[in-house]
């Protein structure tokens, strides 16, 4: 299956047009590295995967679609420092 098959199969087609639009410094990279890990606890459990998936904030579920399908993205992320 490709990425994008994957992703429209997790995420709403709202929550991937979000994706391409989000803005590094409004990520909860936290929130984001949590759902990270539950995904990969879920490894091979499609039906489950895409449950967690639906609970996630709005904003967690974009910003998680959107370093799925653009890992550079966290290069933006990771450069936001807070003063």
């Amino acid at each position: 299956m490709s990425l994008s098959n994957e992703l429209d199969i997790l995420f709403s087609p709202s929550i991937r047009i979000q994706a391409q639009t989000i803005k590094p410094e409004t990520v909860d990279a936290l929130a984001v590295n949590e759902a990270v890990g539950a995904l990969l606890r879920l490894k091979g459990k499609d039906a489950e995967q895409v449950s967690y998936v639906s609970t996630l904030k709005p904003q967690t579920a974009v910003a998680l679609c959107r370093w799925m399908s653009d890992p550079a993205f966290w290069g933006a992320v990771g450069g936001i420092t807070k003063q």
